[in-house]
């Protein structure tokens, strides 16, 4: 990826990452002190350290209070200081998935970071929410791990989302992300993480936003975030159980699970396969209007199952690379769907992205997406 384009895409990241900060800020830990506290006093474990903790609301949603009843992206939405980061999450797709149970470790960059930026380079990476400003959004969270400002420090480096690693580092009462970003109020307490509300947009490494490898093997996707890491749910638990049973211990699944209930397709899709399966999130699900949903499940032997047996590939177990190289395949429902690779996503008729691609279950592999697929009629 060109330099310019990294910059862009850090920019959306950013964006995101500070929506979802502002939704971690609730902590019930936080003190109201805590938005003047300096963190040679305050320590970098617990209390809220830093001057911008000084901006943040002392009362309601927006409040340190307020947002720790909240998840990420919902709490970020109540702060203004985070406005342009709820503005990005919005566009790359990205609120119910920071929104999930995570938990997460989230360096947001504040409005002052994003205003750093080129209005031209912010609109551009809005303008294409799918490409730069989901990787740039994804190289601000670390997954799986609430970390404090010093158990960061402690570690040096982490693992982000994007792929890519970070560095964090100490100087004093100081804590900076890859020797470029500060951090101007830390340890921001939400119900699923722990934000580091930062002055400057991080830039991925090129090198890592993405790789052949990545499509044919390992999970990637900014919605791989939102999978549990243990239990029946996780990427391990899911291995262990036939493709139905699989989605049901997924949250982020629940609307499909139960479509494929009405439908009678439990049985079907738990069978020996082995299948491919193109699994709309329940973000895809939420993009048809309420009154249509309600007519498919009321006729769930008619038009549901067309739908749901054309995001079916049987007999084969295809990860994402292959799929691309294949281009086209036939799926259950008799008409066949066309996958592309453009960059690091995997697109399906051109209109549907993987957001969590090659996910394993027993029988199948899963591509979880962000649009329902509709047959041609």
């Amino acid at each position: 990826m060109r330099a310019s384009r990294i910059r862009i895409a850090s920019v959306g990241v950013a964006v995101a990452l500070s929506l979802t900060a502002a939704a971690c800020g609730s902590s019930s830990k936080t003190a109201t002190s805590s938005n003047t506290t300096p963190a040679s006093a305050a320590g970098l474990t617990s209390a809220n350290f830093g001057p911008g903790c000084a901006s943040v609301p002392k009362d309601g949603a927006g409040s340190f209070a307020g947002m720790a009843q909240a998840p990420a992206a919902t709490a970020a939405s109540a702060n203004p200081g985070l406005s342009t980061l709820v503005a990005a999450a919005k566009a790359a797709g990205l609120v119910d998935t920071l929104n999930g149970p995570g938990p997460f470790t989230i360096f947001a960059p504040s409005n002052d970071a994003f205003a750093k930026l080129p209005k031209a380079t912010l609109d551009k990476l809005l303008a294409d929410p799918k490409g730069d400003l989901t990787k740039i959004l994804t190289y601000h969270v670390i997954a799986g791990q609430k970390l404090d400002a010093q158990q960061l420090a402690d570690a040096g480096k982490e693992k982000t989302v994007n792929g890519a690693e970070v560095t964090i580092a100490k100087a004093g009462d100081t804590i900076k992300v890859n020797g470029q970003s500060t951090v101007v109020c830390g340890n921001v307490s939400t119900a699923n993480g722990t934000v580091m509300i930062i002055d400057t947009v991080l830039t991925p490494p090129a090198a890592t936003t993405g790789t052949t490898a990545s499509l044919t093997t390992d999970n990637f996707g900014p919605g791989c975030a939102s999978v549990p890491k243990d239990g029946a749910g996780s990427f391990a638990g899911m291995a262990q159980a036939p493709a139905a049973t699989a989605a049901s211990a997924n949250p982020a699944l629940s609307t499909l699970v139960a479509a494929v209930k009405a439908a009678g397709l439990v049985d079907t899709l738990n069978g020996p396969g082995p299948f491919t399966i193109f699994a709309p999130s329940n973000d895809a699900f939420a993009k048809i209007d309420k009154a249509t949903l309600n007519q498919l499940l009321a006729d769930p032997k008619g038009a549901l199952t067309k739908i749901l047996t054309y995001h079916v590939i049987a007999g084969q177990k295809l990860n994402a690379q292959q799929l691309a190289d294949a281009g086209t395949e036939k799926t259950v429902n008799g008409a066949s769907v066309t996958i592309a690779k453009a960059g690091d996503t995997i697109t399906v008729n051109g209109k549907s992205a993987v957001v969590c691609g090659n996910v394993q279950t027993a029988n199948a592999t899963v591509q979880i997406i962000d649009t329902v697929l509709m047959p041609p009629s």
